[in-house]
């Protein structure tokens, strides 16, 4: 849940990598206004959409109207497309089948994609099931795709066949806990299950990311539907915030994203 002032230091943490990106996406919403055709870019994560996003808002006078787009409701990874005078979709869900394939990987599936010289931003999210796997793909890489017969070692089949079945329903652990304030360090020390003084330390010596900036800061306020993480601990949300407890701490609900 960004306010104004996340936005601003959001869009001051941008990276020489990230200001050309934004500058590339401006571009395509300048050409796709001026042409009348549909223009995309490839896939973004999730603080490359916020910049994005935030940057776009600045121009929504001068561009052609945006979607971001992933192939469900709730992806992760997505393509902007300006639709001009059309709508293209410029990718495809790719279904992975197999009687053996239930033991493979998000990584397995990712790793065999890239294996082929595919780049990570032409692969949109990765949707492990049973007996299927979709893949979002760049439609330009699809005969690349094509060819692939195994995934770690195992034989699949490919088909287009994608439904509303093969989307998996989000898990999360619920962690209930009380806290003395909704700071970062006290939030992520229930998240993780460490003492507020080693959150804290981890805080400032490697930061954690909230809400897609990396927060250094063990003081800074974590609200209501905010996400964070800490590389190799996980990623959370801040899913609601009670009342009171007799003792005057807080009641706080986390999720803990599967």
């Amino acid at each position: 849940m960004e306010n104004d002032s996340h936005k601003l230091r959001l869009l001051s943490s941008v990276s020489d990598d990230e200001r050309i990106l934004i500058r590339h996406i401006i571009d395509l919403g300048r050409s796709s206004q001026a042409s009348g055709h549909s223009r995309f870019s490839c896939f973004l994560d999730e603080r490359q959409l916020s910049l994005c996003n935030l940057s776009l808002e600045q121009y929504a006078d001068y561009l052609s109207d945006y979607e971001l787009i992933g192939g469900y409701d709730e992806a992760e990874r997505r393509v902007i497309v300006f639709s001009g005078y059309g709508y293209v979709v410029p990718f495809s869900p790719v279904v992975f089948s197999g009687r053996d394939i239930d033991n493979l990987t998000h990584r397995d599936f990712l790793g065999t994609l890239m294996a082929q010289n595919i780049k990570r931003e032409m692969i949109g999210d990765i949707l492990v099931g049973e007996k299927r796997t979709v893949a979002f793909v760049m439609n330009s890489v699809l005969p690349i795709v094509e060819e692939i017969s195994k995934v770690g070692g195992v034989g699949v089949n490919i088909t287009y066949d994608f439904s509303e079945s093969d989307i998996p329903e989000k898990k999360f652990d619920v962690i209930n806990a009380t806290v003395k304030s909704l700071r970062i360090d006290a939030i992520l020390a229930d998240a993780i299950g460490l003492s507020r003084e080693k959150a804290q330390a981890l805080i400032r010596s490697q930061g954690v990311q909230l809400n897609h900036l990396m927060i250094f800061d063990p003081s800074e306020k974590v609200n209501e539907g905010d996400v964070f993480s800490l590389r190799g601990k996980g990623k959370f949300m801040l899913y609601r915030v009670g009342g009171m407890s007799k003792k005057d701490r807080i009641f706080i609900t986390i999720y803990k994203y599967k």
